[in-house]
């Protein structure tokens, strides 16, 4: 009985760690036409296009909603202060995004057509 309990925390404790509590950390998407997302280890998302930083966001995964802040100001951003929330979607190696609430509609317009595809 001594053995089989630590044991059997240690397989438990193992499994716990396939979890994700945010599937898309640490991973890349390709939108097209140069674009790259990616999702850092931290909780800041990149846009790249080409190879260079074109705008940078903090972001939050809650379920399938993603919480999103410009972080970084430059004339591809919208207003730093400004909060966004989107239902993703991640069907394959496919990801969508729905607008829930979005006050900068620019923003909203392009994310609601971003089709990314898992690098």
């Amino acid at each position: 009985m001594k053995v089989v309990l630590p044991v059997a925390v240690a397989v438990i404790a193992s499994f716990a760690f396939l979890v994700p509590g945010d599937p898309i950390k640490d991973t890349k998407w390709d939108g097209g036409n140069g674009l790259v997302i990616y999702f850092t280890k931290s909780d800041t998302v990149k846009l790249l296009v080409e190879d260079k930083l074109v705008a940078s966001a903090i972001y939050k995964v809650q379920d399938s909603v993603i919480i999103w802040r410009d972080y970084i100001k430059s004339p591809s951003t919208c207003d730093t202060s400004i909060r966004a929330k989107y239902v993703y979607k991640i069907k394959e190696d496919v990801m969508t995004f729905r607008v829930l609430s979005d006050r900068c509609e620019e923003r909203g317009d392009v994310m609601q057509t971003l089709v990314l595809i898992k690098k």
